[in-house]
């Protein structure tokens, strides 16, 4: 793929002339702007105009410029790839919580005596399984280590590489991670299950021609549904256990007379 653009957060003490941000517009297309960090909401402001003008890829946000990109992530105002750096979002008082549906990674040096290493794991303990990741190194507050071995710039186009969950797999995955959100999905499977059912039934049953195309439809929406999600996530185990709940239903249904 093209270099990733990238938002670069930079931390309290830091600037757009800092290590990180040089190393950034070296390797990438990428955008640092100045802040004022002594007014937290007015730079929150400025990083989301700036997320409108410049469209980023990817969002970095190092140290207090880590907890600028969670407050942009809770507020919706950034849905995309995010890397945090030794975040210091919750010593700004924002809540140890990431948005469903949103790949974030986090970073954090063992040695941090600046920010404690359990901010991120508390932190990371939320939003989608299997988009939020936790990468602990040895390392220090401004991950110098990882700064020097160019792993910093790997773990970057990493993270913009990374395939996402679009469209219907991306919806279902964050009803799966929002309790609330359970009894609607409930419902919704139940009627997707009888769905299932009765096409498989209209196909191998009644030998019907619109029957069989809509199954074979179904079939090829769950493949891709399965193909964009890596490991045996929530949506591989939905999709595969809706066909199998279609197919016994179907069977009892047959079997009792119930269709």
């Amino acid at each position: 793929m093209a270099s990733p653009r990238v938002l670069f957060i930079h931390g309290q003490e830091s600037s757009p002339q800092g290590t990180k941000a040089r190393l950034f517009a070296e390797h990438f297309a990428a955008l640092t702007p100045a802040m004022d960090t002594r007014d937290f909401e007015a730079c929150v402001a400025q990083q989301a105009e700036a997320i409108r003008r410049f469209a980023p890829d990817v969002v970095v946000g190092s140290s207090f410029g880590g907890g600028i990109a969670l407050a942009l992530l809770q507020r919706g105002v950034w849905r995309g790839p995010t890397l945090l750096l030794a975040q210091a979002g919750l010593r700004q008082s924002l809540r140890a919580e990431l948005p469903a549906g949103v790949p974030v990674w986090l970073v954090h040096g063992t040695r941090d005596d600046v920010v404690p290493i359990e901010d991120s794991r508390a932190l990371a303990r939320s939003g989608s399984r299997g988009l939020v990741r936790l990468i602990e190194v040895d390392d220090d507050h401004p991950l110098s280590g990882l700064v020097a071995s160019g792993r910093l710039v790997e773990l970057v186009r990493e993270i913009a590489a990374a395939p996402l969950p679009r469209g219907f797999a991306r919806h279902l995955s964050v009803m799966i991670d929002e309790p609330m959100l359970w009894p609607v999905l409930i419902v919704v499977a139940a009627h997707v299950v009888l769905f299932g059912a009765l096409l498989m039934l209209l196909a191998f049953r009644s030998r019907s021609p619109l029957g069989a195309a809509a199954l074979l439809l179904l079939a090829v929406a769950s493949a891709d549904a399965i193909r964009r999600e890596e490991g045996f996530g929530p949506i591989r185990r939905s999709t595969l256990g809706f066909w199998v709940l279609a197919a016994l239903t179907a069977a009892v249904g047959a079997h009792f007379g119930v269709f």
